[in-house]
């Protein structure tokens, strides 16, 4: 039966259980903690809070193996109702990176539905993929970045170039220099931009970055994830 060889990649998957790809949101140390307690819960039998954190908690934010998680329990019917349909849409969702794991169940899982279903996976997973999908979620923090970097600085929250006022980096915990922190953001910023282009398959966006053409890379990413691209 097809759900009974899903189970063994609960132990294979463990080593794919970045919270992001390489672009998207930072794995911090609270969704670190966040992610072995739920582990803890699932392994444990408490999978209807299980269920909850996986789906409310870290899926949202990109992580790729709660996503599964979901798609999983959802198939079992795991601390949720059982529901291939939708299973099938956060396995498609959780398959978007590429992770052999991943694709293959998504794979055996389509293969398991008719017709009639897998239009409704369709619907499910595009419905999905335009809140939760990694090209949705970099560009929110291209948004967030943008505002952050383009906003008049005022007070000592961040210092001007060339100051050595030290400031905290909320990712890697470290002190930096206004001028430091500043230059991490733009390398950050533009790394991100890259991901987004190179994943719609445009040209990249040179020099200064505008309001502009932010918003039209959100049309364009709008249109890219409301399109069934993965069978």
């Amino acid at each position: 039966m097809l759900f009974v060889m899903l189970a063994p990649l609960l132990l294979s998957t463990a080593l794919a259980q970045d919270s992001t790809s390489q672009e998207a949101t930072t794995t911090d140390v609270r969704t670190l903690a966040v992610q072995r307690k739920v582990d803890e819960l699932f392994e444990t039998g408490k999978f209807e809070r299980a269920y909850f954190i996986y789906r409310n908690e870290l899926a949202p934010v990109g992580d790729k193996y709660a996503q599964y998680m979901v798609g999983y329990m959802h198939l079992m019917g795991l601390g949720v109702e059982e529901d291939e349909v939708r299973g099938s849409a956060w396995y498609r969702l959780a398959a978007e990176r590429g992770y052999p794991e991943f694709v293959g169940v998504r794979n055996q899982v389509l293969d398991s539905l008719d017709e009639d279903e897998l239009v409704r996976s369709d619907r499910a997973y595009i419905e999905l993929r335009r809140q939760y999908g990694d090209l949705v979620l970099v560009m929110g923090q291209l948004h967030r970045d943008f505002d952050e970097m383009t906003a008049p600085k005022t007070g000592s929250r961040l210092a001007r170039r060339g100051t050595s006022v030290m400031l905290v980096d909320p990712v890697a915990s470290y002190g930096a220099s206004g001028e430091s922190y500043q230059r991490k953001s733009e390398f950050r910023f533009r790394s991100r931009l890259d991901f987004v282009t190179d994943t719609l398959g445009i040209d990249r966006v040179t020099g200064r970055v505008t309001g502009k053409q932010l918003s039209d890379l959100d049309d364009r990413v709008e249109e890219h994830v409301s399109q069934v691209d993965d069978r």
